[in-house]
């Protein structure tokens, strides 16, 4: 549900407690799972504070270069 959140804003960065709020959860675990997010390389802490986060993309989510 993180995950999905921030893949979803990937041009945002948010703190736990408002991504918390907007998903309805604890936002003692929604940092829990930005945590680690953050330690699978799929999201990144991009403030200490507040700690924000943000939705690292993968390769297959960036477009392709086509300039040849």
């Amino acid at each position: 549900m993180v995950t999905a959140f921030l893949a979803a804003h990937p041009d945002e960065a948010f703190t736990a407690t408002k991504i918390s709020r907007h998903l309805e959860h604890s936002s003692g675990a929604t940092a829990n799972s930005l945590t680690a997010l953050v330690k699978k390389g799929i999201a990144r802490q991009v403030s200490e504070n507040p700690r924000r986060y943000q939705y690292v993309p993968s390769q297959s989510d960036t477009p392709a270069d086509t300039n040849n």
